[in-house]
């Protein structure tokens, strides 16, 4: 039987086990890492790269080390070195190739790889004084036993796709061109540059959307990017007053979960972009790679000839290919295994389906969580890499006060 087994091998996942490892004295030996990836934050990787980031929206002092000044640290002694631009302005935010060099760092430092089980979990069963994860793994199924489990659960595997895109999506199927639509998002999809994509429809007015958009306008694509609200320009998705106690302070005092979740709501700046995005965008725009149709809705699309047709109400875009950068649903994750234990073991909830937990992020004395399950306690930058720095640290306090083996 494992000490500690956590679910997740993304940002949230790999940081919790930097903690445990590097500062709670967590034996190696004792912990495992459970992800169905290839490799550990082998998502992330592929998020990015499809969206075309170039610079991290979060400052360089949030990411997956220990000491918060460990990234500027790894560029001092010479390991970021030949990337021409390691941070941009403001807060100086890290070059994605800088940030993923050191997450390689982390990784090879605490030699997380050897702890990494591929599966995907499928049941989590309370037994005493243990907790089983049952997964699905590569060749067969499987399960895993611990003292100790953190939900590092990252956002639901199936992203949002409006009803007229999955109808569009059956359609391209039906006609042998399923690769003519597609969400970025969409578990495996990579994002490649086909010549033959002379005109692309990106649909989202996001960062995600318009890194997507200037991404293929560099290629010398033609862009239509559509969404449904004008640009939302906010320097990070949520104020900056939320890092610390200057809005956290009365977030703390708040008792009830309803209340908590409508702060959360109205803290999020959703789907917008920060200023270096948004000026990248204007230039495509004034160069003519790019057509920003805003305050559109797409009513139907339909696959002819090769082609995707979209009509929208006023005008109808015909491209040769379609992509969604529509984010996920707002559903907690963890998919009908995390219903099954939370109906089993009267795991206590908020009305929005989120898990109420203690201070130390514990749902039950052996379930711990971070990232988006730890939201109603860490509050709007849950999700974030701050937020994994900030629930690191008390999965840290738990782990030292309750080591007793």
């Amino acid at each position: 039987m494992l000490d500690w087994l956590v679910i997740g091998g993304g940002p949230h996942g790999v940081h919790a086990v930097a903690r445990l490892l590097g500062e709670a004295g967590v034996a190696r030996e004792g912990l495992r890492i459970l992800d169905d990836e290839v490799d550990l934050l082998a998502r992330w990787r592929r998020t990015t790269r499809n969206t075309g980031m170039r610079f991290l929206r979060s400052p360089a002092v949030h990411h997956l080390d220990l000491s918060s000044a460990s990234l500027q640290r790894f560029v001092k002694v010479g390991k970021g070195r030949r990337i021409a631009h390691p941070f941009t302005r403001p807060y100086s935010r890290p070059a994605l190739e800088l940030f993923d060099r050191h997450c390689d760092d982390v990784l090879e430092k605490f030699e997380m790889r050897d702890l990494h089980v591929r599966g995907r979990a499928n049941a989590l069963t309370l037994e005493g004084d243990r907790v089983r994860v049952d997964f699905e793994g590569a060749d067969d199924a499987d399960s895993l036993e611990a003292k100790q489990i953190i939900l590092a659960l990252g956002a639901p595997r199936e992203p949002a796709w409006p009803d007229w895109a999955k109808a569009v999506a059956v359609d391209a199927e039906a006609k042998g061109l399923a690769s003519k639509v597609g969400h970025i998002f969409d578990p495996g999809f990579d994002l490649d540059d086909d010549p033959d994509d002379e005109a692309i429809a990106v649909v989202g007015g996001g960062i995600s959307g318009a890194q997507v958009a200037i991404r293929l306008a560099r290629a010398g694509r033609r862009i239509f990017l559509i969404s449904r609200h004008s640009l939302r320009i906010h320097q990070f998705d949520s104020d900056p007053g939320w890092q610390g106690p200057k809005y956290m302070a009365g977030y703390s005092r708040v008792e009830d979960p309803s209340e908590r979740r409508r702060r959360i709501r109205e803290a999020r700046h959703r789907g917008s972009i920060p200023p270096d995005v948004h000026a990248a965008l204007r230039c495509a725009q004034a160069d003519g790679r790019v057509e920003h149709l805003e305050g559109v809705k797409v009513a139907s699309a339909f696959v002819s000839e090769n082609r995707v047709a979209l009509d929208l109400g006023a005008r109808e875009v015909e491209v040769d290919r379609l992509l969604l950068a529509t984010g996920f649903p707002g559903h907690r994750p963890g998919e009908g295994w995390l219903d099954e234990a939370i109906a089993a073991y009267d795991l206590p909830c908020a009305e929005c389906g989120y898990p109420l937990v203690d201070h130390g992020l514990r749902w039950h004395p052996r379930v711990l969580v971070t990232g988006a399950l730890a939201e109603l306690e860490i509050g709007p930058v849950s999700r974030n890499l701050s937020g994994a720095m900030r629930a690191g640290e008390r999965i840290v306090s738990v782990a030292r006060s309750e080591w007793v083996y």
